[in-house]
């Protein structure tokens, strides 16, 4: 697409918010606060001089200049920038010589308006981040029979499916084994059992919901006998990543990190108070079309903006800032030899 194809598109985004912004504020106004007005503003002023601009001289001969306007780190657009930045970031993370995985762990749809609705909503999608986290190393030190096994994990937080509703999920992006601080051996692992991870997931997040909202009306006892197998839960089985061929998956979990889940280039009309758009269902495997209105839209974009000051990527265990600097030389040496190209 060239880039007056893009900007009209842009520009197709941003009218349904010029029009219907304030409507949907006033129906819902948990987003009738300032913080929301002024990313939504952000967005709207995107690369034009009210964000604020700076202007470039030439070093040589003094003349001619070039004012560029700065950007607003929320727009679709700028969703893409954030999204590359994340993923380099991360990229120079990875354990060398560590093969990972993608684990994907789901909420019950019981649990969304409560993840949805409550007051602490940050609070508690840091707590299920680190739910995640203590899941999967539960469920290796019990593979790998070693209870102090300290495993490496990368935590995303997605808030809504591929149609743009809400329903919150993980991404966690694993190493294949964990590190025996005893030994400062790595042991390493290539398969989790499917039946085993979605029963371990279970007991995790309905002990954790019962810790921190109670009991539900009973939700919880029938959410145990409900899912006698489990909660759903994708092990990541054949899909190993070397840190060497990471780009792919990474830039699949960063790319909803800042803009929002429906890509402008998906909308398809916007008419009468409608907006059109597809999307990939992972159901039919197919492109499906929904039709929904303007308010409706906006509130399926707007709920990624999370609480503010919230970290959309969690670093756990050996990932984690102190213990990455103080394992990592070790980890090279017994997971097997340096990946050329890793990002230093």
């Amino acid at each position: 697409m060239n880039f007056k194809g893009i900007k009209n598109k842009l520009l197709r985004f941003k009218s349904i918010f010029v029009t219907h912004w304030i409507s949907f504020t006033i129906k819902h106004p948990r987003y009738n606060k300032p913080y929301y007005h002024s990313e939504i503003k952000k967005m709207m002023d995107c690369g034009s001089e009210a964000l604020g601009f700076a202007t470039f001289q030439c070093l040589s001969c003094g003349k001619g200049e070039h004012t560029v306007n700065f950007s607003c780190k929320a727009c679709p657009q700028c969703g893409k920038r954030y999204s590359r930045e994340s993923m380099e970031k991360i990229a120079s993370r990875l354990l060398p010589g560590v093969s990972y995985r993608q684990v994907v762990l789901t909420l019950p749809s019981e649990f969304r308006n409560i993840f949805y609705n409550h007051p602490q909503q940050g609070a508690l999608y840091s707590e299920l981040m680190s739910v995640g986290h203590a899941c999967l190393e539960a469920l290796i030190q019990d593979l790998l029979r070693c209870n102090t096994l300290k495993i490496a994990s990368i935590v995303f937080i997605h808030t809504h499916g591929r149609n743009g509703s809400y329903n919150p999920h993980l991404h966690i992006l694993l190493g294949e084994g964990g590190l025996n601080p005893e030994t400062n051996q790595w042991l390493p692992i290539s398969y989790l059992p499917l039946s085993r991870l979605r029963l371990k997931w279970q007991a995790h997040l309905l002990h954790f919901m019962a810790a921190r909202i109670g009991d539900l009306n009973g939700i919880l006892k029938a959410l145990w006998d409900k899912h006698p197998d489990g909660f759903y839960a994708h092990p990541g089985n054949g899909k190993k990543v070397p840190t060497k061929h990471y780009r792919g998956l990474l830039k699949y979990l960063t790319k909803y990190l800042a803009s929002p889940p429906i890509g402008v280039s998906r909308i398809t009309c916007v008419s009468d108070g409608y907006v059109s758009y597809y999307y990939q269902s992972h159901k039919s495997k197919q492109r499906e079309y929904e039709r929904v209105e303007a308010e409706v839209f906006i509130g399926r974009m707007v709920q990624h903006i999370l609480p503010k000051g919230f970290q959309r990527i969690r670093y756990y265990g050996l990932q984690a800032t102190a213990s990455f600097k103080k394992w990592v030389e070790i980890i090279a040496k017994t997971a097997g030899d340096l990946v050329d190209g890793m990002i230093s």
